[in-house]
């Protein structure tokens, strides 16, 4: 998948209840090395739940997209 190709820090999620309750669930994804291929570091994560408004500036404020947008993640 492109998410996995390029390392993407997040998925959001829009299903039924979020968009009844003008909300996405927002999972952070992390990546590492196994066997020198890269993976999907697994999670039981279930993600937070955040105002479609606020969505942008929720993610801005997470360590995630700070070390992500500083090329800190790139492997």
């Amino acid at each position: 998948a492109a998410g996995e190709k390029d390392e993407v820090p997040f998925a959001i999620i829009l299903g039924g209840d979020e968009l009844k309750e003008g909300r996405v669930t927002v999972k952070e994804q992390k990546w590492e090395f196994v066997d020198g291929k890269k993976v999907k570091v697994e999670s039981t994560d279930k993600g937070t739940k955040v105002k479609r408004s606020e969505l942008i500036q929720w993610i801005k404020n997470t360590p995630t997209f700070k070390d992500w947008s500083s090329g800190k993640l790139i492997a």
